[in-house]
């Protein structure tokens, strides 16, 4: 699979501990990252915990990257038993507040180094001897398609091996999700050439719209520490052409991103800096740009290339054909381009808008102007605002402009302002080895024009038209998508229809209905997660809704972007009062506002404060303080994306038994003569990390690669859940462990019906059972455990009456699955525990709890007994399981002895 250059929409954490002083750092013993998508709209929580272990006091800090789209919305600190929350406040207060406990000596400042396309948070506080201090960070941004794909990026860096690393990624989609990845870490420079998959990532498909996704490597399976971006990409099904239109508590959202339209053809001009700043190195990564660029431009295009310094500089003097030849030529002219002269923006945005109208008019073609410039405006109308303005009278067509500012020294105030006031959007490119993969990853974004002039129409009424987020676009781009949201006026006429229209090739107009009662109604408030008869304290505040929240971040999204194109002080002035009342109301960190932490005395670091700059990329201005500060500042981003290929998708129903049987090997297998039970399926569905390389295995249309070198993970126990039970109406497994002791025997299996004498006896070894021993009838065969076999095939399977029941090789030692389709009571051991209990989901949501992922299930016994039990989610064979800890499990039994072999 070829690297296709993009942008990549991040979710980025990166945490680390430091310490000043010449004695160890804190140890992060914890770090585990959970987010939850819902249509799109990820949660994202942060938890690490840390301990001093050094007989002296030490300075942890709590260091995240974050991406540029994402708002904070709470931070928790937990130090000396005691839990500090921050709160967000306008920015003017927070500073305030800041600098009065600043002169009071209770806390400075300091600007951090960040990576690139990203804001940062930091917190730094003193930890005693033997203390321990946890912190916990939440955030939200919606996820944006790109070239096709949906792409959550975690960027995570502790710096050190972790013991409890876990990150777990739950998306919750309206449609069918069709493809997810999960690529290997990567750092933040993009690469060209092929790209495979992370091996040690589980990507579990629970339901067609729901997938889970793990990363738990073992503290050696970390090496030295992981460094990278851990991602996740998807997309979901497209055949609807109405997209997905979402209704909850009063607001609503609509996607949209229809295919199978003609792409209109484009004229585009390329506006290039020449001038002497650009010297050999940004040039020569500007020409190695545009060879990939060209070469992607499609035939029926026409493009102009125009060169700029204090003059303009011309390939042709019209735009031409993308013909063969031409393309061949416009690389010529491009590599003969040498740098020097001053910076004259204004004639070369005037010029290039001047040439686009001239040739677009109203001929259903689509115009687009890309702007590269690496300084500020040295020649020519150098003032900003008087540049802004000329453009604005030149652009009445409203010809959307693409601008990329080149490196640190360039003016990004101009560049953002010019692309908001012209219908396009802004790019940093940054000066590293991979700039020109940066620049043609942006052209990547925008060089297929599906549609332009598009509008969403509801019927009169339906919204508030106050409160609904831009319904005009003057552009699609394939793989991109348009997002509406608002607050609904009349429920009735939102399901009563709409359409959306645009203008596609030849002017012709394009028509995109969205049929009656195509919304769908999502519930609030949520169904409890338990069915406690408690009665509930009563609801003093209202509690947004998913979709609110979604309505208020796009609406402070598109604020701060209507205000980068205006220029009059009282628009400016109304607009900033809209957004910090929004940010105050639901608790976003926005450029507008700040987050506030004050620290009790100990700790050394009073009141922090976490902020979002004014600017676009620069930082406030802190330079002259010294110790801590919470600091969080905007850069854009511009990250490649993959085009992959299908994921092996979790099968939910049997295979044939003789394909199960042939996958194990023939002295391991006790033959069975009767059909498994009716939807009985694989418990150990084949994994999406591939262990082999050789032999290739097709299911439907998914092909899965495999290597003849097995791969073995080095998991710890706590990874590896022992026994696993599916229990009538339960799908998903119940797995647990038990203290055994190592070198007993435990009855894991026996059978008491007169038709068949079976017996399953386990030895413990270090960590599992490593021997069973197996009576079937008159036959009795031992197995032992195979560490070293990744091969995912069953050790031994079998059927009871109704009950199957599995054993397959992990690293450390044998792991077994129960398949209870119905009671059976005719069975007893370890694997027996459950054996006259069904089960079912209180909810049907898994949720997020203190930093992880759980669920509560609902199991009742033969007699009627209900139990309500709390489980965690954890990896179990390729898929998850409902974990039960030690003290839920003692509800089912009181002593492991009662299951040990006396010989």
């Amino acid at each position: 699979m070829g690297i296709r250059m993009g942008l990549v929409i991040q979710a980025c954490v990166l945490i680390c501990v430091i310490s000043s002083q010449s004695v160890k750092p804190p140890k992060i013993y914890f770090l585990h990252v959970t987010s939850e998508v819902d249509y799109r709209f990820a949660k994202t929580v942060v938890t690490s915990k840390v301990v001093n272990k050094e007989p002296t006091a030490s300075e942890a800090v709590f260091d995240l990257t974050l991406p540029n789209e994402a708002f904070i919305t709470a931070f928790k600190l937990t130090i000396n038993g005691k839990e500090i929350e921050g709160k967000v406040k306008e920015k003017e207060q927070a500073k305030q507040e800041f600098e009065a406990a600043k002169a009071k000596g209770q806390s400075a400042g300091h600007i951090v180094a960040k990576p690139r396309e990203t804001n940062k948070f930091q917190i730094q506080v003193n930890v005693a001897a033997q203390e321990k201090v946890t912190f916990v960070l939440t955030y939200r941004e919606l996820l944006k398609r790109t070239n096709g794909l949906y792409n959550h990026v975690i960027y995570i860096n502790p710096g050190q091996v972790v013991d409890d690393l876990k990150i777990n990624v739950l998306i919750k989609e309206s449609s069918n999700i069709t493809i997810i990845k999960t690529p290997p870490i990567r750092n933040e420079l993009l690469q060209e050439g092929p790209e495979g998959t992370n091996k040690l990532a589980l990507v579990d498909r629970i339901s067609p719209t729901n997938a889970f996704v793990s990363y738990e490597p073992s503290p050696l399976e970390q090496e030295s520490g992981i460094s990278g971006q851990f991602i996740v990409q998807y997309d979901v099904d497209r055949s609807n052409d109405a997209g997905d239109l979402l209704f909850m508590d009063g607001y609503f959202v609509h996607f949209l991103a229809p295919e199978g339209i003609e792409p209109m053809p484009m004229d585009i001009i390329f506006v290039l800096d020449k001038s002497g700043s650009m010297g050999t190195t940004k040039m020569n990564q500007v020409k190695e740009s545009m060879m990939t660029i060209l070469d992607d431009v499609k035939a029926e295009d026409k493009i102009f290339i125009m060169a700029f310094e204090s003059s303009l500089h011309y390939w042709k003097q019209e735009f031409v054909q993308a013909t063969p030849e031409n393309i061949i030529a416009s690389k010529n002219y491009v590599n003969n381009i040498r740098s020097g002269g001053g910076t004259n923006i204004d004639l070369a945005l005037k010029e290039g808008i001047k040439r686009l109208t001239q040739i677009s008019g109203n001929k259903g073609r689509a115009p687009v102007l890309v702007f590269l410039t690496d300084g500020e405006a040295t020649s020519g109308e150098t003032n900003t605002e008087r540049i802004l303005e000329n453009l604005k009278r030149e652009n009445e067509a409203e010809i959307p402009i693409f601008s990329l500012g080149f490196g640190q020294g360039a003016d990004f105030d101009i560049v953002k302002r010019v692309a908001a006031q012209n219908n396009g959007f802004g790019r940093k490119i940054y000066e590293d080895s991979d700039a020109a993969l940066q620049i043609a990853g942006f052209y990547k974004e925008i060089s297929t024009v599906l549609m332009k002039n598009v509008s969403f129409n509801y019927i009169d009424g339906t919204l508030y038209d106050t409160e609904v987020t831009t319904t005009k676009f003057n552009t699609y781009f394939k793989g991109s998508e348009m997002v509406v949201a608002g607050k609904v006026k009349d429920l009735n006429k939102l399901q009563s229809g709409l359409t959306v229209n645009g203008t596609g090739v030849g002017n012709r107009e394009i028509e995109i209905p969205v049929p009656r009662m195509w919304c769908t109604i999502l519930p609030w408030p949520p169904r409890p997660s338990m069915p406690f008869t408690t009665p509930t304290p009563p609801v003093t505040t209202r509690n947004p809704s998913i979709m609110e929240k979604l309505w208020a971040y796009l609406t402070i999204k598109q604020l701060l972007k209507d205000k980068d194109a205006l220029d009059s002080t009282n628009k400016i002035k109304t607009l900033n009062d809209k957004i910090i009342q929004l940010s105050l109301k639901y608790q976003f960190v926005t450029p507008l506002t700040s987050m506030v932490v004050t620290l009790p005395d100990q700790t050394k670091a009073n009141p922090s404060e976490v902020q979002t700059s004014e600017k676009n990329g620069e930082t406030a201005d802190l330079a002259g303080l010294s110790s801590i500060q919470n600091l969080l500042s905007a850069r854009p981003m511009n990250f490649p994306s993959f085009r992959l290929a299908p994921v092996q998708i979790r099968r939910t129903t049997a295979p044939p038994l003789e394909k199960l049987m042939s996958m194990a090997p023939r002295r391991t297998l006790v033959m069975v003569s009767r059909a498994l039970p009716r939807g009985w399926r694989n418990p150990f569905p084949t994994t999406t990390r591939p262990p082999f390389t050789t032999r290739t295995t097709t299911l439907k249309t998914t092909t899965t690669t495999i290597s003849s070198r097995p791969i073995v993970r080095k998991l710890a126990k706590s990874q590896i859940p022992s026994f696993g039970i599916t229990l009538p109406g339960l799908e998903t497994p119940l797995c647990f462990d038990l203290p055994m002791n190592q070198s007993k025997v435990y009855n894991l299996m026996s059978s008491s019906s007169p038709a068949k004498v079976f017996k399953m006896n386990g030895r413990s070894g270090p960590d599992m059972i490593d021997r069973i021993t197996v009576t079937e009838d008159v036959q009795t065969v031992s197995y032992d455990a195979q560490p070293t076999d990744a091969s995912k095939t069953p050790v031994f399977l079998t059927l009871l009456e109704t009950t199957s029941l599995v054993a397959r090789n992990t690293p450390l030692g044998l792991q077994f699955l129960a398949n209870f389709p119905a009671r059976n009571n005719d069975i007893n051991g370890i694997l027996a525990l459950f054996k006259d209990y069904s089960g079912n989901l209180v909810s049907s949501d898994i949720l997020i709890e203190s930093g992880e992922f759980a669920a509560y299930v609902n199991i009742e016994s033969s007699s009627g007994t209900l139990t309500v039990l709390r489980a965690t989610t954890k990896e179990f064979g390729d898929g998850i399981c409902y974990y039960l800890d030690s003290e839920t499990l003692q509800q089912f039994y009181t002593n492991i002895s009662q299951f040990e072999m006396t010989s």
